[in-house]
C-alpha cells in the first residue's frame, strides 16, 4: 500500500516538473485546451437534463428571431424550390365588418374557399372550427359536399372536448361535425397539434398526430403539417399515408389508455422518411423552426390578405398572387382568443401553421450533426482559441480575439442554429477566456508580491 502510493507521487512529482519545464506559452495553451474540453464533456454528458434543454431552446430561438427578418432564412433551404404560402386572415376588420359573429360565418367561409380553390392554390387548410351547426350552413355544405376533384385538397379542423364528467375525465375524445358523411373527394380531417414549453408557455414543438375517440371508435387525426408534406412531396401516398396511420389503432378505444396515444415505427412517401417516436429526452426532431413572422409579408413567399376584403362583391383582386400557394385561412381578431406565444413573438395558430408546414416541408424533422462532425469543429475552435489567448496578452489582443472568435462562430451557428449547438460551441470558449483571465490574474498578483519583497529587501 505504502509502494503505491509512494509511486504515485513519484509519478504526480514528475508530471508536476515537466509542467514546470514547459514554457509559459504552453502552459497557458495546454491549461486552456483542458478547461475547453472538459467543459464540452460535462455539456455532452448533462444534454437530457432540463437546464441545458432551456438553453438550448433560448440559443435556437435568438437565433430564429434574428433569422426571421432575414430573407434567406424565409425563403428556407436553397436548394430547394421555394415553397409559397398564404395567410387569409380573419383579422379585427373583418370580424367587426361582419358584426363581431359568434360564430364565422359560414357563408363567408364558403365564399374564402371558394376563392382559394379557384385561385390555383396548391392546398387549403381551413382552421375554422366546424364542429356545431349553425343557420347559416347551407351554402357551405352544398360547396363541400359538391367539392371538385380538380380542386387543391381541402385540410379540415377536426376539434376535440375538453376533459369533463361527460368524457370520463379523458381528453381524447373528438367533436363530431355536422358535416361528417357530407364531404366531397379530396377533403381531409387535420388537426393543429402543437406543444408548449412548461416553463414559458411558448410553442416550439409539433405533433404529427393525434389519437383520439370519435363516434365511439379509435381513429388518427394527422397534423395539417403532415397532410400537406405528404402531399406536396407525393400527391399519390397522402391516402396511403393516412390508411397506415389508422392499422395502428387498436379495436376499440377502451384500448387507448394502454396504447398511450402514441404511435411507433416510420412513415414513408416519395423521398422522404419521418420518425413517429421520439426520444422522451430529446425533442429536437420535433421543433418547429420558425421563419414567418407574423404582420410581415414584404416576400414573394408569403402574402397575407384580409378576409373581408376578399368576401366583397366582384372581388378578384389577389386570385393572382395567391396561385401556388399552400393557403391557411384562420383568425387572428383578439376574441377568436387563437393568438399565441412563440420564439419569434405572438402569432395566431394559422400563422404557426405555416410556420410547420414549412419547418416540416423544407427541413424535415432535425436531426443534431454527427458527433464527428461536431467535435470536430468543437475541439478545432478550442485549439485555435487556446492558441491565441495563450499568445496575446494585452486587451487589443483580446478585442481582436474577440472579434475573430464572432466572425468564426457566428457563421457556424447560421449554419447549425437549428440544432441548437452554437450553445456546445460558445460556452467551452467562454470557459476559456475566464480561465485565460484568471490566470493572467495569479500571474499580477505574483508578480505585484514579487515588486512588494524586492522593495523591503532594498530598505533593509
Amino acid at each position: 500500500m505504502r509502494a503505491a502510493m509512494f509511486l504515485r507521487m513519484l509519478k504526480m512529482n514528475s508530471i508536476r516538473e515537466r509542467w514546470q519545464r514547459l514554457s509559459e506559452f504552453w502552459r497557458h495553451a495546454i491549461g486552456n485546451c483542458i478547461v475547453g474540453i472538459v467543459i464540452a464533456l460535462v455539456l455532452h454528458i448533462a444534454h437530457p437534463t432540463s437546464w441545458i434543454g432551456r438553453i438550448e431552446n433560448a440559443a435556437m430561438d435568438s437565433m430564429m428571431y434574428v433569422s426571421s427578418n432575414t430573407l434567406e432564412m424565409v425563403k428556407g433551404n436553397t436548394l430547394s424550390p421555394p415553397l409559397k404560402l398564404a395567410f387569409i386572415d380573419i383579422d379585427e376588420d373583418s370580424y367587426r365588418k361582419w358584426g363581431e359573429p359568434f360564430y364565422s360565418p359560414r357563408h363567408k367561409i364558403q365564399q374564402l374557399l371558394y376563392f382559394a380553390a379557384n385561385s390555383g392554390a396548391r392546398a387549403i387548410i381551413l382552421d375554422v372550427d366546424l364542429s356545431k351547426p349553425s343557420e347559416d350552413d347551407q351554402k357551405l355544405t352544398e360547396f363541400l359536399q359538391n367539392y371538385k376533384e380538380n380542386y387543391p385538397p381541402l385540410f379540415l379542423l377536426r376539434s376535440r372536448y375538453p376533459a369533463s364528467e361527460c368524457t370520463q375525465h379523458r381528453d381524447y375524445h373528438l367533436r363530431p361535425s355536422f358535416l361528417d358523411g357530407k364531404l366531397g373527394k379530396n377533403i381531409y380531417w387535420g388537426q393543429s397539434l402543437f406543444k408548449a414549453s412548461d416553463y414559458d408557455q411558448e410553442l416550439r414543438y409539433w405533433e404529427l398526430y393525434e389519437i383520439g375517440c370519435l363516434n365511439g371508435k379509435p381513429v388518427v387525426i394527422p397534423a395539417f403539417q403532415l397532410l400537406v408534406d405528404v402531399y406536396l412531396t407525393s400527391p399519390s401516398d397522402l391516402e396511403k399515408i393516412i390508411d397506415q396511420l389508422q392499422q395502428k389503432l387498436p379495436e376499440s378505444c377502451d384500448a387507448l389508455e394502454q396504447l398511450g396515444q402514441a404511435l411507433s415505427g416510420e412513415l414513408r412517401y416519395g423521398n422522404k422518411t419521418l420518425k413517429l417516436e421520439y426520444n422522451a429526452n430529446q425533442r429536437i426532431g420535433e421543433r418547429i423552426i420558425y421563419t414567418l413572422p407574423w404582420k410581415q409579408s414584404g416576400w414573394d413567399e408569403f402574402y397575407q390578405r384580409s378576409a373581408h376584403k376578399i368576401v366583397k362583391e366582384n372581388q378578384t383582386i389577389g386570385a393572382d398572387a395567391a396561385r401556388d400557394r399552400v393557403i391557411v385561412i384562420g383568425a387572428s381578431y383578439k376574441d377568436s382568443r387563437d393568438i399565441y406565444r412563440t420564439p419569434i413573438g405572438e402569432m395566431p395558430g394559422a400563422m404557426i401553421i405555416l410556420n410547420a408546414v414549412k419547418s416540416l416541408h423544407m427541413l424535415g424533422q432535425i436531426e443534431p450533426p454527427s458527433g464527428l462532425y461536431k467535435w470536430s469543429i468543437e475541439i478545432g475552435l478550442i485549439i485555435l482559441i487556446s492558441w491565441a489567448f495563450a499568445q496575446f496578452h494585452s486587451m487589443l489582443a483580446a478585442l481582436i480575439i474577440g472579434i475573430l472568435i464572432l466572425l468564426i462562430l457566428v457563421p457556424i451557428s447560421f449554419g447549425l442554429f437549428k440544432y441548437g449547438v452554437w450553445v456546445d460551441f460558445a460556452l467551452p470558449l467562454l470557459g476559456i477566456q475566464m480561465h485565460q483571465m484568471f490566470e493572467q490574474y495569479k500571474e499580477r498578483i505574483v508578480l505585484l508580491h514579487r515588486h512588494i519583497n524586492r522593495k523591503h529587501s532594498t530598505k533593509e
